[in-house]
């Protein structure tokens, strides 16, 4: 997914590392620091540079078919670019049978050929993306995933192979990246040389982009610089808060995200119709399939506890196992290193606390949940009917068709799945069911200056600011048994939604505000407009 995750990035061909480059590094580098301090090694080394982005993870075959002739149109590239290898040697190394065999082939042909010609030239070797497609196959079948870094498989032997090169000299140093350590930690001794820098202090800045540099990068397309800070607000909102260590104070910002959304801005100085990347889109497939990774019913119980809770406390895993049960401590890791989650801080107990980074995330959350809620209900047919009660809540100001349709899901839940229901899974409920329409921005326990927090508002999105209506609700929830409490429990909520009203500027200075208050009694919605 274009997000920022605990990873460090390489970009370009490695022209300050490269002996090829080496009457170009003036020119590439001489007003950055790297170019003012140059190492001993600058220039020294033949890199050799895979990139593992473009796998066809389709089937078991294709996967490794691609992972296979990468390697082979690497290396011949490699070959040919410093010219290495007579033709036979080089035809003898791509016509090995599997990866591991083609990376040990080469080796073994530079060993002689070193003999030979006393190059004691070091190999950089670099690895873009390296989980890119092994993170695919676990979302697909944690079973192939074992199969494939196992003690015989395929992706195993390709590392040992590496690791062995460095062991004699070949490789003098790699530089590996992607999003989770877990395919690297699954290979265990096959693969145990190297360093994991992303969660270092020192290259947190890495990950994304500061909040200076966004304004400075907002600066250079913006030409009201007026409405300078309620752009940064949005962008806030949507793109930021991403941390990847607990002595870090501040966030970064997605950088993929903020560059679109520029790219877009710049030309008529107007927000994108949609603030979230349509490159995104592909991701949500993947975040609902990375839900089905080991145990589906125990993975759902987390993101619930996460849109209930606003955060969830956990280990933080730099050693991924797949000897033990895949578990909850594992999947909420897999979810701050795919993206979805981040660093919060940590409990009173040291205990590292994660949440969802920002608005981005959490609207994906709540689209997913949304249609989790479906599929409890049995109902996913009606997604029409719930986008036809949103447009209806939106230009006519008539929300009694979303709230018949929440009331429709809850009638078909079970009793298990009221067995934890509350005030917040009710407002999750309609925040899930509300955002699969996509039609609002909406904003979950704004603090109200010494009058506690509004529940839940639906406001104009910044992609559509000539929305109509907006809405503020306070959500009450009752068990059946507490029925006869429903009148005292509206006009409790009728009572706060006054205080809001009086009290906030904001909401004062809406034209067409809707002011809803809503009571469920187990499966059955009551509500009250003032």
């Amino acid at each position: 997914m274009s997000r920022v995750s605990p990873s460090i990035f390489c970009r370009g061909d490695g022209g300050r590392l490269d002996l090829l480059e080496k009457d170009k590094f003036e020119k590439l580098f001489s007003k950055y620091y790297i170019g003012q301090n140059p190492t001993p090694g600058a220039n020294s080394y033949r890199v050799l540079k895979f990139d593992f982005s473009g796998i066809d993870t389709q089937t078991v075959d294709s996967t490794y078919r691609f992972f296979l002739d990468g390697i082979k149109e690497t290396l011949s590239s490699f070959m040919g670019r410093y010219r290495l290898l007579d033709h036979e040697k080089r035809q003898h190394v791509l016509l090995g049978d599997s990866p591991g065999n083609v990376l040990r082939r080469f080796f073994e042909a530079l060993k002689l050929w070193k003999e030979q010609t006393g190059d004691e030239t070091p190999i950089y070797l670099l690895i873009d993306e390296y989980d890119h497609f092994t993170n695919e196959i676990l979302i697909r079948d944690l079973n192939e995933f074992k199969r494939s870094v196992s003690q015989d498989g395929y992706i195993r032997k390709f590392y040992e192979a590496i690791k062995i090169a460095t062991q004699q000299g070949f490789v003098d140093r790699f530089f590996i990246t992607g999003v989770s350590p877990v395919t690297l930690d699954s290979l265990t001794s096959g693969f145990n040389i190297g360093k994991h820098l992303s969660a270092d202090e020192e290259f947190h800045d890495l990950m994304g982009f500061t909040e200076n540099e966004v304004r400075d990068l907002l600066n250079l397309v913006l030409t009201d610089k007026s409405k300078e800070t309620n752009i940064l607000n949005d962008l806030r909102a949507w793109y930021n808060g991403y941390n990847f260590n607990t002595d870090v104070a501040h966030t970064v910002f997605n950088s993929d995200m903020v560059l679109y959304f520029l790219d877009k801005f710049k030309f008529k100085q107007q927000y994108p119709k949609q603030m979230l990347d349509p490159n995104i889109m592909p991701d949500y497939g993947k975040l609902i399939k990375t839900f089905h990774v080991a145990n589906y019913r125990n993975n759902i119980d987390v993101l619930e506890e996460i849109l209930e809770k606003g955060e969830i406390s956990s280990e933080i895993i730099f050693q991924f196992s797949f000897i033990k049960p895949f578990d909850k401590i594992d999947f909420v890791n897999l979810l701050y290193y795919l993206g979805n989650l981040t660093l919060k801080g940590t409990t009173v107990a040291g205990k590292p606390l994660f949440h969802i980074p920002n608005y981005v995330i959490a609207d994906l959350y709540w689209q997913f949940y949304g249609y989790v809620l479906q599929e409890k209900a049995g109902i996913l047919e009606d997604i029409n009917r719930l986008h036809d009660a949103m447009n209806a809540a939106l230009e006519y100001g008539e929300i009694e068709h979303l709230l018949r349709f929440l009331e429709r899901i809850l009638q078909n839940l079970s009793n298990r799945d009221f067995q934890r229901f509350n005030e917040k899974s009710l407002k999750i409920s309609l925040m899930s069911l509300a955002s699969m329409a996509n039609f609002y921005y909406m904003r979950s326990e704004r603090e109200i200056e010494n009058d506690g927090y509004i529940d839940l508002e639906f406001l104009r999105h910044p992609a559509n600011p000539g929305a109509p209506y907006e809405y503020v609700f306070e959500l009450k929830y009752l068990k059946q048994s507490d029925e006869t409490q429903l009148q005292t429990t509206m006009e409790a909520a009728k009572k706060q939604l006054r205080g809001y009203l009086e009290k906030d500027s904001e909401l004062q200075s809406k034209q067409k505000l809707k002011a809803v208050a809503v009571v469920a009694v187990k499966d059955k919605i009551y509500w009250e407009e003032i």
